[in-house]
């Protein structure tokens, strides 16, 4: 009997065989003999490991992050029981598709779908190398899922998929807006791609078919994710959002968290609850209903009729069961403004140590203090004389901040910047003049931008401006008392937890807050406090900022404090 070809795929795949088969040979592997006879080569996994190391710019530039086999499965079992068909609009190598050929003899048909041809015609090379290119059960085609027709494709029992990774600024924003307009969703241009992926899929599975979706995290936390959150609540049955424990990554060439998202394609029932689980990595008696048989994995289930999208749903996975202390608390935004770093368009120009400045021969006027990068500051407290011994040490403590005209001493540093092209650099293009900086006083309190376990919230003493690596917090009360007695509560083991419910994540323990997440912080109303609780608050940030104390014990007395003054409440 003639074996089927499908008409999809490229038989031949072009260069991308070749090279892989160059790969190949070189660990003794011969690729084509094994496409042919449709057997596996002993050593050789699958193509993914030669694939990544082919070209990582562009699948960088494509969003193409492959699912470890691990996690594929993990998906796949969760929707394989019972369905007769399923699709993978994204299938890359096809790890899924793999996974559910194997999966029993309940499956009937396998599609794929994937943008990029290369990607197709690699499917259809690893399937051959794993005896699966010429089951009647895989059909695959070079299409675009979001903006091409694939009427073609049947509505399918369960769709699984790891999707692009792309912002919407890098793809054609007309492909977003044809979906939108048939779904009834508009997102933001900050949002992703993948967004699109989950939005369409209603529309590819069968009612009461199952979904399967791996994507960053940054949905659940996000404004942008708002408009996606609302879309799966009004639309699905939410089963489980399995994230993976924040300073870990998933995709060891992504920095980012990941989340496995798993839906039924029907209206939630009254009194359905979604199960919120964080494990550490492992997937090891873990199913996709939340069910767990081991330890290590935080569950927390919640009513679907109850999520908001316009929350933060990832305050559903703090360790820590604080909601009597967060009633207590209030929003930073009732207690401070918060303004970003100082963008310059040129820190290498705009910066200055004090040897540059002698070179130039800058007059004082025309010069601020200023703090460029997180390292320059050490603990919790910036004074004058840490600000000299950076300068000892020839960093960039000077700010170019010219406020009138420029003296010929600094009209010849101008001159140079325009020679080396600054003044075409794109923000300082937009101000007028060029070398102007905006008009800032100095944060009372810095905050760390990035960070790998907490933040830091500084005190200013030394009134620097602060570059983009800090954010300025700037109390609306006044005295130095209630601003320590502030920084002790924002130091804090207690603030630490609520900040979980208000950072981004970026994977590898890598958290990072914007202005607007800082503004939606829970503190402490100390405002609201007496005389004597902001005196001992401001007592114990002291000695947790003076040089060379034992923080661990003034960090403890700290924590303490702030617990009691704020069970008090």
């Amino acid at each position: 009997m003639k074996k089927r070809t499908n008409p999809e795929i490229a038989v031949s795949v072009l260069g991308f065989q070749s090279e892989l088969a160059e790969r190949a040979a070189r660990r003794g592997i011969d690729l084509p003999c094994a496409m042919r006879t449709g057997t596996r080569p002993a050593g050789s996994g699958d193509l993914t490991d030669m694939y990544e190391r082919t070209d990582p710019a562009r699948r960088r530039a494509r969003g193409q992050f492959f699912t470890p086999p691990d996690i594929a499965e993990f998906m796949v079992r969760f929707g394989i029981g019972g369905s007769r068909t399923v699709l993978d609009p994204a299938c890359g190598l096809g790890v899924f598709l793999k996974k559910a050929v194997d999966a029993g003899k309940g499956v009937k048909r396998v599609y794929g779908i994937d943008a990029d041809g290369t990607m197709v015609n690699a499917c259809h090379v690893d399937l051959a190398m794993h005896g699966r290119s010429s089951s009647r059960k895989v059909e695959l085609h070079h299409k675009n899922y979001i903006c091409d027709d694939v009427s073609d494709v049947p509505r399918v029992d369960f769709l699984v998929c790891n999707p692009p990774y792309l912002n919407f600024h890098d793809f054609d924003r007309e492909m977003a807006s044809a979906v939108e307009e048939k779904c009834g969703v508009r997102f933001s241009r900050l949002a992703n791609l993948y967004a699109l992926f989950m939005v369409k899929a209603a529309e590819s599975v069968k009612k009461g078919g199952k979904i399967a979706f791996i994507t960053p995290s940054e949905f659940l936390y996000t404004g942008y994710g708002r408009a996606l959150k609302k879309f799966l609540l009004d639309n699905f049955t939410i089963i489980s959002f399995v994230t993976f424990d924040f300073d870990k990554t998933v995709f060891d060439t992504a920095l980012t968290t990941s989340t496995i998202s798993l839906f039924v394609n029907k209206k939630a029932p009254k009194g359905h609850r979604v199960a919120f689980v964080k494990t550490r990595g492992s997937l090891a008696g873990l199913d996709g209903t939340g069910a767990c048989r081991r330890n290590g994995v935080l569950i927390n289930r919640v009513r679907q009729d109850e999520l908001d999208p316009d929350s933060r749903w990832q305050r559903y996975y703090s360790d820590a069961a604080l909601p009597e202390l967060a009633e207590k608390l209030v929003p930073l935004a009732q207690q401070a403004d918060v303004k970003r770093g100082i963008a310059t368009g040129s820190n290498a120009f705009f910066t200055l140590s004090s040897s540059e400045v002698r070179r130039w021969r800058i007059e004082g006027d025309f010069l601020v203090p200023v703090i460029s990068k997180a390292v320059q500051v050490g603990g919790y407290k910036l004074t004058k004389s840490a600000m000299r011994i950076l300068d000892r040490a020839g960093h960039k403590i000077h700010l170019l901040y010219c406020a009138s005209k420029p003296s010929a001493n600094l009209y010849r540093y101008i001159k140079h910047g325009e020679k080396t092209k600054v003044d075409e650099r794109y923000l300082c293009a937009h101000r007028s003049p060029w070398y102007s900086m905006e008009k800032r006083v100095p944060a009372p309190i810095l905050a760390t931008v990035f960070s790998r376990n907490n933040m830091r919230f500084i005190r200013n003493a030394a009134r620097c401006l602060n570059l983009a690596a800090y954010h300025g917090i700037y109390p609306r009360f006044s005295g130095a008392d209630m601003t320590d007695a502030f920084l002790c509560y924002l130091n804090s083991s207690l603030c630490a937890q609520m900040q979980k419910t208000a950072r981004r994540e970026y994977g590898g323990g890598l958290h990072k807050f914007e202005p607007r997440d800082l503004l939606d912080l829970p503190v402490v109303p100390v405002t609201q406090l007496g005389r004597s609780s902001v005196a001992e608050l401001a007592a114990a940030f002291r000695r947790l900022s003076e040089p060379g104390s034992k923080n661990g014990r003034a960090q403890r007395e700290a924590d303490q404090k702030v617990r009691e003054i704020t069970e008090s409440l």
